[in-house]
Protein backbone atom coordinates (compact mmCIF):
# COMPACT_ATOMS: atom_id res chain seq x y z
CA UNK A 1 0.00 0.00 0.00
CA UNK A 2 3.04 2.34 0.98
CA UNK A 3 4.23 2.22 -2.15
CA UNK A 4 1.48 3.42 -4.32
CA UNK A 5 0.86 6.40 -2.03
CA UNK A 6 3.05 8.71 -3.67
CA UNK A 7 1.58 7.96 -7.22
CA UNK A 8 -1.46 8.67 -5.78
CA UNK A 9 0.02 12.32 -4.85
CA UNK A 10 1.76 12.89 -7.90
CA UNK A 11 -1.43 11.95 -9.73
CA UNK A 12 -3.37 14.68 -7.13
CA UNK A 13 -0.58 17.24 -8.10
CA UNK A 14 -1.00 16.79 -11.80
CA UNK A 15 -4.30 17.06 -11.58
CA UNK A 16 -4.47 20.00 -9.14
CA UNK A 17 -1.91 21.98 -11.53
CA UNK A 18 -4.25 20.99 -14.84
CA UNK A 19 -7.19 23.05 -12.75
CA UNK A 20 -5.36 25.72 -11.14
CA UNK A 21 -4.46 28.60 -13.44
CA UNK A 22 -0.70 29.46 -13.56
CA UNK A 23 0.58 32.93 -12.55
CA UNK A 24 0.48 34.85 -15.97
CA UNK A 25 -2.69 33.79 -16.57
CA UNK A 26 -3.63 34.92 -12.83
CA UNK A 27 -2.18 38.40 -13.46
CA UNK A 28 -3.34 38.61 -17.38
CA UNK A 29 -6.96 38.06 -16.95
CA UNK A 30 -7.33 41.04 -14.95
CA UNK A 31 -5.50 43.02 -17.46
CA UNK A 32 -7.59 41.69 -20.27
CA UNK A 33 -10.96 43.04 -18.88
CA UNK A 34 -9.36 46.18 -17.66
CA UNK A 35 -8.71 46.35 -21.64
CA UNK A 36 -12.06 45.33 -22.24
CA UNK A 37 -13.70 47.94 -20.35
CA UNK A 38 -14.86 50.86 -22.41
CA UNK A 39 -13.93 53.95 -20.30
CA UNK A 40 -10.38 52.40 -19.59
CA UNK A 41 -8.27 54.99 -21.34
CA UNK A 42 -10.83 58.02 -19.87
CA UNK A 43 -9.97 56.39 -16.70
CA UNK A 44 -5.91 56.18 -17.19
CA UNK A 45 -5.65 59.67 -18.64
CA UNK A 46 -7.53 61.23 -15.94
CA UNK A 47 -5.47 58.96 -13.07
CA UNK A 48 -2.28 59.52 -14.48
CA UNK A 49 -2.53 63.39 -15.01
CA UNK A 50 -3.50 63.85 -11.42
CA UNK A 51 -0.67 61.54 -10.32
CA UNK A 52 2.20 63.43 -12.41
CA UNK A 53 0.27 66.72 -11.34
CA UNK A 54 0.83 65.54 -7.30
CA UNK A 55 4.72 64.66 -8.40
CA UNK A 56 5.03 67.90 -9.90
CA UNK A 57 4.11 69.92 -7.17
CA UNK A 58 5.98 67.84 -4.56
CA UNK A 59 9.50 67.94 -6.70
CA UNK A 60 8.99 71.51 -7.39
CA UNK A 61 8.87 72.47 -3.63
CA UNK A 62 12.11 69.92 -2.60
CA UNK A 63 13.87 71.31 -5.53
CA UNK A 64 13.26 74.81 -5.17
CA UNK A 65 12.83 75.86 -1.26
CA UNK A 66 16.49 76.46 -1.33
CA UNK A 67 16.22 79.01 -4.07
CA UNK A 68 13.37 80.85 -3.01
CA UNK A 69 14.78 81.51 0.02
CA UNK A 70 18.06 82.70 -1.01
CA UNK A 71 15.84 85.38 -3.39
CA UNK A 72 15.06 87.20 0.10
CA UNK A 73 11.46 85.37 0.57
CA UNK A 74 10.33 82.61 2.01
CA UNK A 75 10.92 78.51 0.63
CA UNK A 76 7.28 78.57 -0.85
CA UNK A 77 7.40 81.23 -3.23
CA UNK A 78 8.29 79.23 -6.11
CA UNK A 79 6.06 76.47 -4.88
CA UNK A 80 3.30 78.74 -4.40
CA UNK A 81 3.38 80.68 -7.89
CA UNK A 82 3.52 77.02 -9.65
CA UNK A 83 0.45 75.95 -7.60
CA UNK A 84 -1.65 79.10 -8.79
CA UNK A 85 -0.18 78.29 -12.61
CA UNK A 86 -1.39 74.47 -11.96
CA UNK A 87 -5.15 75.55 -10.48
CA UNK A 88 -5.25 77.43 -13.53
CA UNK A 89 -4.21 74.66 -15.51
CA UNK A 90 -7.12 72.28 -14.43
CA UNK A 91 -9.13 74.54 -14.72
CA UNK A 92 -8.22 74.67 -18.43
CA UNK A 93 -8.42 70.82 -18.19
CA UNK A 94 -12.15 71.18 -17.19
CA UNK A 95 -13.01 73.35 -19.74
CA UNK A 96 -11.30 71.25 -23.00
CA UNK A 97 -12.79 68.04 -20.83
CA UNK A 98 -16.24 69.91 -21.48
CA UNK A 99 -15.94 71.84 -25.01
CA UNK A 100 -17.51 70.48 -27.69
CA UNK A 101 -15.63 69.38 -30.47
CA UNK A 102 -17.19 71.47 -33.21
CA UNK A 103 -16.68 75.06 -31.14
CA UNK A 104 -13.32 73.66 -30.62
CA UNK A 105 -12.50 73.75 -34.41
CA UNK A 106 -14.31 76.73 -35.23
CA UNK A 107 -11.86 78.45 -32.71
CA UNK A 108 -9.19 76.68 -33.99
CA UNK A 109 -7.87 79.52 -36.78
CA UNK A 110 -8.41 82.45 -34.35
CA UNK A 111 -6.10 81.02 -31.75
CA UNK A 112 -3.55 80.12 -34.44
CA UNK A 113 -3.28 83.51 -35.36
CA UNK A 114 -3.79 85.23 -31.48
CA UNK A 115 -0.93 82.89 -30.49
CA UNK A 116 1.28 84.14 -34.24
CA UNK A 117 0.65 87.50 -32.63
CA UNK A 118 1.87 86.89 -29.26
CA UNK A 119 4.93 85.47 -31.54
CA UNK A 120 6.01 88.87 -33.24
CA UNK A 121 5.23 90.86 -30.00
CA UNK A 122 7.67 88.45 -28.45
CA UNK A 123 10.50 90.14 -30.76
CA UNK A 124 9.51 93.41 -30.14
CA UNK A 125 11.99 95.79 -27.66
CA UNK A 126 10.40 96.43 -24.61
CA UNK A 127 7.57 93.65 -24.52
CA UNK A 128 9.71 90.67 -24.89
CA UNK A 129 11.36 89.49 -22.07
CA UNK A 130 14.94 87.57 -22.37
CA UNK A 131 16.14 84.55 -20.33
CA UNK A 132 18.86 82.86 -20.89
CA UNK A 133 20.05 84.16 -24.47
CA UNK A 134 16.25 83.42 -25.39
CA UNK A 135 13.95 86.04 -25.88
CA UNK A 136 10.88 84.21 -25.80
CA UNK A 137 8.53 85.20 -22.67
CA UNK A 138 6.42 88.05 -22.19
CA UNK A 139 6.39 90.26 -18.62
CA UNK A 140 2.75 90.47 -17.47
CA UNK A 141 4.17 91.84 -14.02
CA UNK A 142 3.13 88.65 -11.66
CA UNK A 143 4.10 86.33 -14.18
CA UNK A 144 5.44 86.07 -17.59
CA UNK A 145 3.66 83.85 -20.21
CA UNK A 146 5.89 81.66 -22.80
CA UNK A 147 3.43 82.43 -25.92
CA UNK A 148 5.33 79.74 -28.09
CA UNK A 149 3.83 76.89 -25.79
CA UNK A 150 0.25 78.55 -26.53
CA UNK A 151 1.65 78.78 -30.29
CA UNK A 152 2.09 75.33 -30.16
CA UNK A 153 -1.18 74.33 -28.57
CA UNK A 154 -3.06 76.18 -31.40
CA UNK A 155 -0.88 74.78 -34.09
CA UNK A 156 -1.95 71.25 -33.14
CA UNK A 157 -5.70 71.89 -32.94
CA UNK A 158 -5.38 73.86 -35.98
CA UNK A 159 -3.06 71.29 -37.81
CA UNK A 160 -5.68 68.34 -37.07
CA UNK A 161 -8.66 70.80 -38.19
CA UNK A 162 -7.24 71.05 -41.38
CA UNK A 163 -5.64 67.32 -42.41
CA UNK A 164 -8.55 65.79 -40.56
CA UNK A 165 -10.98 67.10 -43.49
CA UNK A 166 -8.54 65.68 -46.40
CA UNK A 167 -7.65 62.60 -45.71
CA UNK A 168 -10.31 60.67 -47.52
CA UNK A 169 -8.94 62.34 -50.63
CA UNK A 170 -5.83 60.47 -50.15
CA UNK A 171 -3.09 62.40 -51.83
CA UNK A 172 0.07 63.92 -50.05
CA UNK A 173 -0.23 67.29 -51.31
CA UNK A 174 -3.56 67.76 -49.59
CA UNK A 175 -2.67 66.42 -46.56
CA UNK A 176 0.61 68.69 -46.72
CA UNK A 177 -0.97 72.12 -47.65
CA UNK A 178 -1.50 74.51 -45.82
CA UNK A 179 -0.25 72.59 -42.44
CA UNK A 180 3.28 73.27 -43.40
CA UNK A 181 2.24 76.66 -44.25
CA UNK A 182 1.09 77.08 -40.34
CA UNK A 183 3.58 75.25 -39.40
CA UNK A 184 6.65 77.27 -41.29
CA UNK A 185 5.27 80.27 -39.66
CA UNK A 186 5.37 79.45 -35.96
CA UNK A 187 8.36 77.46 -36.21
CA UNK A 188 10.44 80.52 -38.74
CA UNK A 189 8.98 82.85 -35.58
CA UNK A 190 10.32 80.35 -32.69
CA UNK A 191 13.65 79.67 -34.30
CA UNK A 192 14.01 83.91 -34.88
CA UNK A 193 13.68 84.40 -30.63
CA UNK A 194 16.07 82.11 -31.13
CA UNK A 195 14.52 78.45 -28.94
CA UNK A 196 15.94 76.23 -30.66
CA UNK A 197 14.09 73.34 -27.98
CA UNK A 198 10.66 74.68 -28.92
CA UNK A 199 11.53 74.47 -31.97
CA UNK A 200 11.96 70.97 -31.86
CA UNK A 201 8.41 70.41 -30.01
CA UNK A 202 7.00 72.09 -33.04
CA UNK A 203 7.98 69.89 -35.50
CA UNK A 204 7.40 66.93 -33.25
CA UNK A 205 3.66 67.65 -33.35
CA UNK A 206 3.90 68.89 -37.36
CA UNK A 207 5.51 65.42 -38.09
CA UNK A 208 3.11 63.25 -35.84
CA UNK A 209 -0.25 64.87 -37.56
CA UNK A 210 1.42 64.02 -41.35
CA UNK A 211 1.85 60.29 -39.79
CA UNK A 212 -1.50 59.82 -38.03
CA UNK A 213 -2.64 61.00 -41.22
CA UNK A 214 -1.77 58.22 -43.40
CA UNK A 215 1.39 60.49 -44.90
CA UNK A 216 3.53 58.52 -47.58
CA UNK A 217 6.28 56.80 -45.95
CA UNK A 218 8.43 58.04 -48.47
CA UNK A 219 7.82 61.70 -48.73
CA UNK A 220 7.76 61.12 -44.70
CA UNK A 221 11.47 60.12 -44.86
CA UNK A 222 12.06 62.79 -46.98
CA UNK A 223 10.40 65.21 -45.10
CA UNK A 224 12.58 63.72 -41.52
CA UNK A 225 16.21 64.50 -43.46
CA UNK A 226 15.20 67.61 -44.52
CA UNK A 227 14.23 68.57 -41.01
CA UNK A 228 17.46 66.76 -39.87
CA UNK A 229 19.60 69.21 -42.36
CA UNK A 230 17.94 72.34 -41.22
CA UNK A 231 18.36 71.32 -37.41
CA UNK A 232 22.34 70.48 -37.89
CA UNK A 233 22.94 73.46 -39.72
CA UNK A 234 21.05 75.85 -37.03
CA UNK A 235 23.12 73.82 -34.39
CA UNK A 236 26.45 74.40 -35.47
CA UNK A 237 25.43 77.99 -36.35
CA UNK A 238 25.57 79.17 -33.12
CA UNK A 239 28.47 78.80 -30.80
CA UNK A 240 26.88 78.00 -27.89
CA UNK A 241 24.62 75.21 -29.68
CA UNK A 242 27.78 73.65 -30.99
CA UNK A 243 29.18 73.92 -27.43
CA UNK A 244 26.35 71.77 -26.57
CA UNK A 245 26.45 69.15 -29.32
CA UNK A 246 30.09 68.73 -28.32
CA UNK A 247 29.74 68.24 -24.89
CA UNK A 248 26.99 65.34 -25.74
CA UNK A 249 29.63 63.46 -27.63
CA UNK A 250 32.08 63.76 -24.15
CA UNK A 251 29.28 62.91 -22.01
CA UNK A 252 27.88 59.58 -24.39
CA UNK A 253 31.83 58.27 -24.56
CA UNK A 254 32.28 59.08 -21.19
CA UNK A 255 35.27 61.69 -21.22
CA UNK A 256 34.49 64.53 -18.49
CA UNK A 257 38.09 65.90 -18.71
CA UNK A 258 36.40 69.73 -18.46
CA UNK A 259 33.65 69.54 -15.98
CA UNK A 260 34.05 72.80 -14.86
CA UNK A 261 33.46 74.18 -18.40
CA UNK A 262 30.52 73.53 -20.44
CA UNK A 263 30.24 69.94 -19.78
CA UNK A 264 29.26 70.90 -15.92
CA UNK A 265 25.60 70.99 -16.09
CA UNK A 266 25.84 67.45 -17.49
CA UNK A 267 28.31 66.24 -14.99
CA UNK A 268 26.35 67.46 -12.04
CA UNK A 269 23.16 65.98 -12.93
CA UNK A 270 24.97 62.67 -13.90
CA UNK A 271 26.57 62.83 -10.37
CA UNK A 272 22.73 63.48 -8.65
CA UNK A 273 21.22 60.59 -10.33
CA UNK A 274 24.64 58.04 -8.92
CA UNK A 275 23.62 59.66 -5.54
CA UNK A 276 20.24 58.21 -5.38
CA UNK A 277 21.02 54.79 -5.91
CA UNK A 278 18.23 52.28 -6.07
CA UNK A 279 15.90 53.86 -2.93
CA UNK A 280 16.76 57.60 -3.37
CA UNK A 281 18.73 59.87 -0.12
CA UNK A 282 15.01 60.88 1.02
CA UNK A 283 12.42 63.53 -0.22
CA UNK A 284 13.74 66.65 0.03
CA UNK A 285 17.28 65.29 1.16
CA UNK A 286 19.13 66.70 -2.63
CA UNK A 287 22.20 68.22 -1.97
CA UNK A 288 22.30 69.36 -5.33
CA UNK A 289 20.25 71.72 -5.34
CA UNK A 290 22.64 73.80 -3.47
CA UNK A 291 23.33 75.56 -6.82
CA UNK A 292 25.23 72.56 -7.52
CA UNK A 293 22.72 71.71 -10.35
CA UNK A 294 21.94 74.24 -12.68
CA UNK A 295 18.13 74.54 -13.46
CA UNK A 296 17.44 72.01 -10.65
CA UNK A 297 13.86 72.90 -10.65
CA UNK A 298 13.20 72.95 -14.39
CA UNK A 299 15.26 71.55 -17.10
CA UNK A 300 16.99 69.13 -14.67
CA UNK A 301 14.37 68.28 -12.12
CA UNK A 302 14.57 64.68 -13.45
CA UNK A 303 18.26 64.24 -11.58
CA UNK A 304 16.72 65.35 -8.37
CA UNK A 305 14.04 62.78 -8.70
CA UNK A 306 16.44 60.61 -8.89
CA UNK A 307 18.59 61.92 -6.33
CA UNK A 308 15.92 61.88 -3.80
CA UNK A 309 13.39 59.10 -4.60
CA UNK A 310 16.25 56.58 -6.73
CA UNK A 311 15.86 54.08 -9.31
CA UNK A 312 12.44 53.45 -8.05
CA UNK A 313 11.04 56.63 -7.94
CA UNK A 314 12.62 57.53 -11.68
CA UNK A 315 10.98 54.01 -12.43
CA UNK A 316 7.50 55.50 -11.81
CA UNK A 317 7.64 58.52 -13.39
CA UNK A 318 8.73 56.77 -16.25
CA UNK A 319 6.34 54.13 -16.03
CA UNK A 320 3.18 57.25 -15.66
CA UNK A 321 4.56 58.64 -19.10
CA UNK A 322 4.50 54.97 -20.74
CA UNK A 323 1.01 54.57 -19.40
CA UNK A 324 0.21 57.90 -21.04
CA UNK A 325 1.08 57.31 -24.27
CA UNK A 326 -0.38 53.52 -24.12
CA UNK A 327 -3.62 55.49 -23.32
CA UNK A 328 -3.03 57.70 -25.90
CA UNK A 329 -2.63 55.72 -28.30
CA UNK A 330 -5.60 53.04 -27.39
CA UNK A 331 -7.80 56.76 -28.11
CA UNK A 332 -6.33 57.61 -31.32
CA UNK A 333 -7.14 53.81 -32.53
CA UNK A 334 -10.71 53.52 -30.96
CA UNK A 335 -11.91 57.02 -32.38
CA UNK A 336 -13.75 57.08 -35.50
CA UNK A 337 -13.62 60.65 -35.85
CA UNK A 338 -10.58 61.78 -38.06
CA UNK A 339 -10.11 64.94 -36.03
CA UNK A 340 -10.75 63.57 -32.81
CA UNK A 341 -7.69 60.78 -34.15
CA UNK A 342 -5.17 63.14 -35.25
CA UNK A 343 -5.70 65.15 -32.03
CA UNK A 344 -5.12 62.59 -29.80
CA UNK A 345 -2.10 61.06 -31.33
CA UNK A 346 -0.64 63.99 -31.74
CA UNK A 347 -0.87 65.05 -28.11
CA UNK A 348 -0.13 61.86 -26.74
CA UNK A 349 2.88 61.92 -28.85
CA UNK A 350 4.56 65.01 -28.36
CA UNK A 351 3.73 64.77 -24.31
CA UNK A 352 5.60 61.65 -24.14
CA UNK A 353 8.51 62.64 -26.98
CA UNK A 354 8.92 65.65 -24.70
CA UNK A 355 9.14 63.90 -21.78
CA UNK A 356 11.90 61.47 -22.46
CA UNK A 357 13.53 63.82 -24.70
CA UNK A 358 14.15 65.85 -21.17
CA UNK A 359 15.05 62.22 -19.38
CA UNK A 360 17.10 61.49 -22.65
CA UNK A 361 19.30 64.41 -22.20
CA UNK A 362 19.30 64.72 -18.80
CA UNK A 363 21.11 61.22 -17.99
CA UNK A 364 23.39 62.11 -21.35
CA UNK A 365 21.88 60.19 -24.18
CA UNK A 366 20.85 63.47 -26.02
CA UNK A 367 22.09 66.22 -26.33
CA UNK A 368 20.49 69.35 -23.89
CA UNK A 369 17.59 71.02 -25.65
CA UNK A 370 15.89 72.71 -22.95
CA UNK A 371 12.56 71.04 -23.21
CA UNK A 372 10.87 70.49 -20.17
CA UNK A 373 9.52 67.24 -18.31
CA UNK A 374 5.75 67.62 -18.93
CA UNK A 375 3.78 68.76 -15.54
CA UNK A 376 6.71 68.17 -13.21
CA UNK A 377 9.35 70.86 -14.18
CA UNK A 378 8.78 74.75 -12.88
CA UNK A 379 7.20 76.30 -15.54
CA UNK A 380 3.80 78.23 -15.44
CA UNK A 381 2.93 78.00 -19.25
CA UNK A 382 3.89 75.08 -19.50
CA UNK A 383 1.46 73.42 -17.06
CA UNK A 384 -1.40 75.55 -18.24
CA UNK A 385 -0.93 74.32 -21.79
CA UNK A 386 0.21 70.68 -20.86
CA UNK A 387 -3.11 70.52 -18.75
CA UNK A 388 -5.41 71.62 -21.38
CA UNK A 389 -4.06 69.20 -23.84
CA UNK A 390 -5.00 66.32 -21.64
CA UNK A 391 -8.22 67.71 -21.09
CA UNK A 392 -8.93 67.48 -25.37
CA UNK A 393 -7.26 63.90 -24.87
CA UNK A 394 -9.75 62.57 -22.22
CA UNK A 395 -12.90 64.40 -23.81
CA UNK A 396 -11.48 62.13 -26.86
CA UNK A 397 -11.16 59.03 -24.65
CA UNK A 398 -14.98 60.05 -23.95
CA UNK A 399 -15.93 60.37 -27.58
CA UNK A 400 -14.87 56.43 -28.20
CA UNK A 401 -18.02 54.11 -29.88
CA UNK A 402 -17.47 52.02 -27.36
CA UNK A 403 -17.47 54.64 -24.17
CA UNK A 404 -20.72 56.32 -26.20
CA UNK A 405 -22.59 53.57 -25.59
CA UNK A 406 -21.61 52.36 -22.12
CA UNK A 407 -21.94 56.44 -21.05
CA UNK A 408 -25.19 56.71 -22.64
CA UNK A 409 -26.51 53.27 -21.39
CA UNK A 410 -24.96 53.72 -18.04
CA UNK A 411 -28.01 54.15 -15.02
CA UNK A 412 -26.37 56.85 -13.55
CA UNK A 413 -27.12 59.52 -16.55
CA UNK A 414 -30.70 59.93 -15.31
CA UNK A 415 -29.27 61.30 -12.56
CA UNK A 416 -28.11 64.91 -14.03
CA UNK A 417 -26.41 67.25 -11.64
CA UNK A 418 -24.64 70.21 -12.49
CA UNK A 419 -21.08 69.37 -12.65
CA UNK A 420 -22.18 65.94 -14.92
CA UNK A 421 -19.89 66.30 -17.99
CA UNK A 422 -22.36 66.60 -21.25
CA UNK A 423 -23.55 63.36 -23.49
CA UNK A 424 -20.80 62.49 -25.90
CA UNK A 425 -21.79 63.29 -29.10
CA UNK A 426 -21.57 60.31 -32.07
CA UNK A 427 -19.19 60.87 -34.50
CA UNK A 428 -21.29 62.68 -37.95
CA UNK A 429 -18.50 62.16 -41.19
CA UNK A 430 -18.43 65.65 -43.07
CA UNK A 431 -18.23 66.39 -46.46
CA UNK A 432 -15.00 66.01 -47.34
CA UNK A 433 -12.76 68.78 -48.87
CA UNK A 434 -12.27 68.56 -52.83
CA UNK A 435 -8.96 67.17 -53.74
CA UNK A 436 -6.42 69.27 -55.59
CA UNK A 437 -5.99 68.98 -59.36
CA UNK A 438 -3.04 66.35 -60.24
CA UNK A 439 -1.89 64.78 -63.28
CA UNK A 440 -2.70 61.37 -62.95
CA UNK A 441 -5.78 61.68 -61.19
CA UNK A 442 -8.87 60.00 -62.06
CA UNK A 443 -11.32 63.16 -60.85
CA UNK A 444 -10.88 66.14 -59.67
CA UNK A 445 -12.66 65.62 -56.42
CA UNK A 446 -13.47 63.78 -53.18
CA UNK A 447 -14.20 60.69 -55.53
CA UNK A 448 -11.01 58.59 -55.85
CA UNK A 449 -12.33 55.94 -58.34
CA UNK A 450 -14.28 57.56 -61.21
CA UNK A 451 -17.34 58.64 -61.90
CA UNK A 452 -20.21 56.20 -60.04
CA UNK A 453 -21.57 53.10 -61.20
CA UNK A 454 -25.47 53.13 -62.58
CA UNK A 455 -27.65 50.47 -63.64
CA UNK A 456 -29.27 51.08 -66.42
CA UNK A 457 -31.90 49.22 -68.18
CA UNK A 458 -31.35 46.92 -71.09
CA UNK A 459 -33.14 47.06 -74.38
CA UNK A 460 -35.46 44.00 -74.83
CA UNK A 461 -36.96 43.53 -78.06
CA UNK A 462 -40.61 42.72 -77.86
CA UNK A 463 -41.53 41.23 -80.81
CA UNK A 464 -39.72 39.22 -83.58
CA UNK A 465 -40.36 42.60 -85.68
CA UNK A 466 -38.30 44.87 -83.82
CA UNK A 467 -35.65 41.91 -83.83
CA UNK A 468 -35.91 41.99 -87.35
CA UNK A 469 -35.25 45.84 -87.89
CA UNK A 470 -32.42 45.54 -85.73
CA UNK A 471 -30.44 42.63 -87.13
CA UNK A 472 -31.05 44.57 -90.52
CA UNK A 473 -29.74 47.84 -89.20
CA UNK A 474 -26.91 46.41 -88.57
CA UNK A 475 -26.64 44.85 -92.01
CA UNK A 476 -26.49 48.07 -93.07
CA UNK A 477 -24.16 49.62 -90.79
CA UNK A 478 -21.76 47.39 -92.07
CA UNK A 479 -21.71 44.88 -89.05
CA UNK A 480 -21.02 41.22 -89.30
CA UNK A 481 -24.78 39.32 -88.37
CA UNK A 482 -22.75 36.72 -86.07
CA UNK A 483 -20.94 39.49 -84.11
CA UNK A 484 -23.88 41.95 -83.59
CA UNK A 485 -25.99 39.74 -80.99
CA UNK A 486 -22.70 38.71 -79.35
CA UNK A 487 -22.01 42.18 -78.78
CA UNK A 488 -25.32 43.40 -77.80
CA UNK A 489 -25.65 40.77 -75.42
CA UNK A 490 -22.18 41.06 -73.70
CA UNK A 491 -23.09 44.94 -73.74
CA UNK A 492 -26.58 44.35 -71.95
CA UNK A 493 -24.94 41.85 -69.79
CA UNK A 494 -22.79 44.04 -68.41
CA UNK A 495 -25.42 47.34 -67.96
CA UNK A 496 -27.68 44.52 -65.97
CA UNK A 497 -24.63 43.70 -64.18
CA UNK A 498 -24.31 47.36 -63.03
CA UNK A 499 -26.15 48.73 -59.31
CA UNK A 500 -28.86 50.89 -59.84
CA UNK A 501 -27.68 54.74 -58.62
CA UNK A 502 -28.63 55.82 -55.17
CA UNK A 503 -31.28 58.50 -55.08
CA UNK A 504 -29.62 61.89 -53.86
CA UNK A 505 -31.65 63.43 -50.72
CA UNK A 506 -32.91 66.63 -51.45
CA UNK A 507 -30.83 70.14 -50.11
CA UNK A 508 -32.01 70.47 -46.40
CA UNK A 509 -34.12 67.27 -46.20
CA UNK A 510 -33.69 65.24 -43.34
CA UNK A 511 -31.35 62.83 -42.94
CA UNK A 512 -30.89 59.21 -41.62
CA UNK A 513 -28.54 57.56 -39.21
CA UNK A 514 -25.46 57.47 -40.64
CA UNK A 515 -25.12 53.57 -39.50
CA UNK A 516 -27.66 51.01 -39.79
CA UNK A 517 -27.07 47.49 -38.90
CA UNK A 518 -28.05 44.51 -41.42
CA UNK A 519 -29.04 41.31 -40.22
CA UNK A 520 -27.35 38.19 -40.18
CA UNK A 521 -28.93 35.82 -42.36
CA UNK A 522 -28.57 32.91 -39.61
CA UNK A 523 -30.35 34.59 -36.86
CA UNK A 524 -32.95 36.38 -39.11
CA UNK A 525 -33.80 32.39 -40.18
CA UNK A 526 -33.64 31.32 -36.50
CA UNK A 527 -35.60 34.67 -35.46
CA UNK A 528 -38.73 33.42 -38.31
CA UNK A 529 -38.59 29.94 -37.21
CA UNK A 530 -39.60 31.37 -33.39
CA UNK A 531 -42.22 34.30 -34.72
CA UNK A 532 -39.90 37.04 -33.88
CA UNK A 533 -38.83 40.07 -36.58
CA UNK A 534 -35.33 40.73 -37.36
CA UNK A 535 -33.63 43.78 -35.83
CA UNK A 536 -32.46 46.32 -37.74
CA UNK A 537 -31.49 50.12 -36.83
CA UNK A 538 -35.05 50.93 -37.93
CA UNK A 539 -37.01 48.54 -35.45
CA UNK A 540 -34.93 48.09 -32.58
CA UNK A 541 -35.41 49.34 -29.08
CA UNK A 542 -33.88 51.73 -27.28
CA UNK A 543 -31.52 51.14 -24.30
CA UNK A 544 -33.88 52.20 -21.70
CA UNK A 545 -36.80 49.74 -23.44
CA UNK A 546 -34.08 47.27 -23.22
CA UNK A 547 -33.05 47.76 -19.41
CA UNK A 548 -36.48 47.94 -18.83
CA UNK A 549 -37.51 44.05 -20.05
CA UNK A 550 -34.20 43.20 -18.55
CA UNK A 551 -34.96 44.39 -14.89
CA UNK A 552 -38.62 42.07 -15.57
CA UNK A 553 -38.90 39.31 -13.26
CA UNK A 554 -37.87 35.97 -15.28
CA UNK A 555 -40.64 33.25 -15.09
CA UNK A 556 -40.05 30.43 -13.06
CA UNK A 557 -38.34 27.18 -14.43
CA UNK A 558 -40.67 23.93 -14.71
CA UNK A 559 -39.97 21.56 -12.49
CA UNK A 560 -38.74 18.60 -13.49
CA UNK A 561 -41.29 15.84 -13.41
CA UNK A 562 -43.85 18.40 -15.03
CA UNK A 563 -45.31 17.29 -18.36
CA UNK A 564 -45.30 21.66 -19.31
CA UNK A 565 -43.32 23.24 -21.86
CA UNK A 566 -41.09 26.06 -20.54
CA UNK A 567 -42.50 28.65 -23.06
CA UNK A 568 -45.97 27.09 -24.05
CA UNK A 569 -49.24 27.55 -21.68
CA UNK A 570 -50.89 24.04 -21.37
CA UNK A 571 -49.25 20.30 -22.18
CA UNK A 572 -47.61 20.01 -25.73
CA UNK A 573 -49.27 18.09 -28.59
CA UNK A 574 -47.41 14.80 -27.91
CA UNK A 575 -48.76 15.42 -24.39
CA UNK A 576 -51.89 15.36 -25.64
CA UNK A 577 -52.01 12.36 -27.73
CA UNK A 578 -50.64 10.55 -25.09
CA UNK A 579 -53.35 11.28 -22.58
CA UNK A 580 -55.71 10.55 -25.32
Amino acid sequence: MALHEPARRDDADEAGAATRPDLLGRIAAPLAAINRAPLTSYHVVMVVTALLTVIGLGMVLSSSNVLAFSGGGTPFDIFLRQAVFVTIGWVGFVVALRMRFELLRAAALPMLLVSIGLLIAVLIPGVGMEINGSRGWIDLGFFAIQPAEIAKFAFIIWASSVVAKRIRTGYWLDLLFPAIVGYGVVAALVVVAPDLGMATAVTIAFLCVLWFSGYPTRHFVWVIAFGTVVFGVLAVTFAYRFERVRTFFNTFVGDFSNPQGSAYQSYQGMLSLAEGGLFGVGLGQSSAKWFYLPEATNDFIFAIIGEELGWFGAAVVVTLYLALGWAGMRVALRSADPFRRLLAGTITTTIVLQAFINIGYVVGLLPVTGLQLPLISNGGTSAVVTLASLGLLANCARHEPEAISAILSSPERRRRRWFTLPDPRPYTPERPVPASDAPGRSSAGARRYGEPVTRQSAPRSSTPRAAAAGSTAARSSGARPSDTPARDRSAAARRAAQPAPAPRPARGAPTGPAYESMPIPADTARDRRRGATAMTGRNARGVRGREADRRQPRRPAPEPGSRQSPGAGGPSPIHRGRER
